[in-house]
Formats: structure tokens, sequence, C-alpha cells
């Protein structure tokens, strides 16, 4: 997962032809499960265009995001993007390695 810390770094994601964008939260026990998905996927999926962001370290990078994409802010959430526009999200409980597998073709 490479992380983003700022807007720039949000830019450089949403220029991916693909990109998996991860919002959590070191905080919350909901973001622990959700970021064990997230590691789940990875290992079926490793070479996959994760992204991710801490709501609270990279506040304003969490809120551009939101503001780029035009999908409401929830944490945890992922956002599936092509092109640089959102194709697919979740929140909280629905992010699930399975249904991301599904959505981005690898399962």
């Amino acid at each position: 997962m490479k992380e983003m810390h700022s807007t720039q770094d949000v830019d450089d994601a949403l220029r991916q032809d693909t990109a998996i964008l991860f919002k959590h939260s070191t905080r919350c026990p909901i973001s622990a499960a959700a970021r064990g998905q997230m590691e789940r996927f990875l290992e079926r999926q490793p070479d996959a265009p994760v992204y991710t962001v801490d709501v609270h370290d990279a506040a304003r990078a969490s809120a551009y995001l939101s503001e780029k994409t035009g999908v409401e802010h929830h944490s945890p959430q992922v956002i599936v993007t092509r092109g640089g526009q959102p194709e697919w999200h979740a929140n909280h409980f629905d992010v699930r390695a399975e249904e991301l597998e599904r959505r981005v073709g690898g399962g």
C-alpha cells in the first residue's frame, strides 16, 4: 500500500488508470478490520494499485479525496477509480477482500 499524505499524492493516484483508495483511521477498530481485508486482498493481488490515507494524520488529503471523487467521506472506506473517476466504493464492514477482487477483476 502506498501512503498518501498530501493533495498532490491524491492527484497522482487519481492519474492512474485504476486506483484502489483506502481511507482509514489507526484509532478505530472497524478500520483495523477493514485494513485486514485490504491486506488479505493484497496477498492475492500483490501488484494491485492500492493507495492509503489516514483520515487523522492526513486529514487534508482525506477531505481532498472526497472532494475530487465526489464520494461522501466515511472511514474506513475503499474507492475504486478508473481514469480518475469513481467506479465503486464501500464503507465500514462492507470493505471486503472478495468483493474488491470481484470489482477490480481479480476474483
